[in-house]
């Protein structure tokens, strides 16, 4: 069993910030007091078969830097999510169609928030409706980075 150093693991993020921010040691120090959230820095990624699917950060390079944001399918694994680089090392990764329609969410820059472009539908970061005329939460996923990979879980 490889050793992996708690820096390179990090875990979803609720709200745009690092829940347990003890563990998450790429977190600035505004974050260390952060609220503990109910998906914690420090998620260790499963195997393939339990529903972990890697994403390459070099098949997507906007995910490298904070802020960073790519949209990742994967239709083998029925996952089609906007994969955002949250704060230093932390990412999170959400549902990319509308609970509304069938349109695609995506970031809107400079704020920490999803909009739909069809209706004005716009999510927070842990997939909660900030305004509608969607009423249902999109879906949000654990995501854990090791190495030069994000691993996101899409539970089977």
């Amino acid at each position: 069993m490889t050793r992996v150093d708690r820096r390179a693991v990090l875990g979803s993020l609720v709200h745009g910030t690092c829940a347990l921010a003890a563990l998450c040691a790429g977190c600035g120090p505004e974050w260390r007091e952060a609220t503990v959230l109910p998906l914690a820095c420090g998620t260790t990624p499963g195997r393939p078969e339990d529903g972990w699917v890697e994403v390459k950060l070099a098949d997507h390079l906007a995910l490298l830097q904070p802020g960073g944001s790519a949209v990742v399918r994967v239709p083998e694994a029925l996952l089609d999510v906007v994969l955002l680089h949250t704060t230093p090392g932390c990412y999170t990764a959400v549902w990319h169609i509308c609970t509304h329609g069938d349109c695609h969410v995506a970031p809107v820059p400079g704020e920490s928030l999803l909009e739909c472009p069809c209706h004005g539908s716009r999510f927070g970061l842990d997939g909660q409706v900030l305004r509608g005329p969607a009423t249902r939460p999109l879906q949000t996923f654990q995501a854990a980075r090791v190495g030069n990979s994000v691993f996101i879980h899409r539970p089977l």
